[in-house]
């Protein structure tokens, strides 16, 4: 096995009657590598973790400092890495599948390309906080660090203007689907179908920062390598896991349809949304990054749900790490990705657009290689994810 396969989650699928009748998952194969971090000095390892976890660089970084810090400055990078990615995420994944036009198409399509300058303009912000990529040089010593709500306007004005078609505040507090206008509207009147795929699991996780009304005894974490769960389930995270916890459209429509992945490409946008609001004038000094020995267990939700570290440090060094990454949910042997694609109904075996929607919903941190069955017979293959 090389390198290249153990960066894919596998899914096979076998259809019958033009319906999904089984699905296998291979699991996160991506475990163990921060085994590769003992011995590492404690003090310097956050100039290491964001390099090798690039997809959601900030929030790990967020895991890792959070016992040991003040972490304003790094919950504003998260907040913008997460925003980046579900503002992009229906122009890469939803548009190009369910509108054919080719100002829609990915990535050469007018609004992707819109999306993109949207997108350099978070990574120069990001920049401005936290210097070059991997924005940390405010954990090296002192800095100030200064942002003002006016620095994003230009990010404001492609949400309200391009996909909401309605300031963030009256997105947030719209009750109904009917109510939506500009791209989001357009995404679920091409889609609306979608929302009757309502398989999956009825159980959640959301950890923690930065939504409320969530608990994590970790007690409960059963890590068996490819498989994980949750007080003894299979659970979901993600963006719909996390709009649960605070949007009434969300849990309306949840409550009515059960999960689907509309409801997710929406509670995406829901999140991107919340994260925007909150995101206000800042002005903070920061220190030298310090650390103490002892052993930890933090998380928080990230992009793609629930992200978890526990560590040992012993001497300054580290002594022991594990990672539970929202892939390892999210693509566990008999859970959330297997669940939602068992009973989708398929139009075409060969174009099977329901899978690519329903995969790209649940968005693992990696590309999902999809074999697609027929009646047992393989009929294509399709690479689904990995960009946003």
């Amino acid at each position: 096995m090389s390198l290249y396969d153990l960066e894919i989650i596998d899914l096979d699928v076998n259809i019958r009657d033009k319906k999904v009748v089984s699905a296998k998952c291979s699991g996160n194969k991506v475990r163990g590598f921060e085994k590769a971090f003992t011995g590492k000095d404690a003090k310097t390892l956050y100039e290491v973790l964001p390099r090798v976890l690039a997809t959601c660089s900030q929030s790990h970084l967020y895991v890792y400092i959070k016992p040991h810090t003040q972490t304003s400055i790094t919950e504003l990078l998260m907040f913008l890495e997460i925003i980046d990615s579900h503002m992009k995420h229906p122009y890469a994944y939803w548009f190009p599948h369910i509108i054919k036009d080719e100002k829609y198409s990915f990535p050469s399509g007018e609004k992707f390309r819109k999306v993109n300058l949207v997108s350099r303009k978070i990574k120069e912000i990001m920049e401005k906080i936290g210097g070059k990529w991997p924005h940390v040089d405010y954990l090296r010593g002192k800095k100030i660090v200064k942002i003002t709500k006016e620095e994003l306007r230009d990010i404001i004005s492609f949400m309200e203007n391009e996909l909401l078609g309605m300031s963030i505040e009256d997105f947030l507090n719209i009750k109904r689907l009917e109510e939506l206008s500009a791209d989001l509207k357009l995404l679920v009147e091409k889609s609306i179908e979608s929302l009757n795929w309502n398989f999956g699991l009825r159980d959640y996780l959301v950890v923690g920062f930065p939504f409320k009304n969530t608990d994590l005894d970790y007690n409960y974490i059963k890590d068996e390598g490819l498989e994980v769960s949750y007080k003894g389930k299979k659970v979901e995270v993600g963006p719909l896991a996390q709009a649960l916890t605070f949007d009434e459209l969300v849990k309306s429509y949840f409550i009515k349809y059960g999960p689907s992945p509309l409801l997710r490409e929406i509670s995406r946008i829901k999140v991107a949304a919340k994260l925007i609001s909150e995101i206000n004038d800042l002005e903070i000094s920061s220190e030298r990054f310090s650390i103490s020995d002892g052993n930890y267990v933090s998380f928080a939700e990230s992009i793609r749900g629930s992200l978890i570290h526990q560590y040992e440090i012993s001497n300054g060094k580290i002594s022991n790490y594990r990672i539970i990454q929202p892939t390892t949910f999210i693509a566990s042997p008999s859970g959330a990705l297997e669940s939602a694609v068992i009973g989708l109904p398929i139009k075409s075996a060969k174009d099977p657009v329901e899978l690519a929607l329903t995969v790209s919903s649940l968005d693992t941190c990696f590309v999902t290689r999809v074999r697609v069955f027929e009646n047992d017979k393989l009929v294509t293959t399709k690479r689904i994810g990995g960009f946003c």
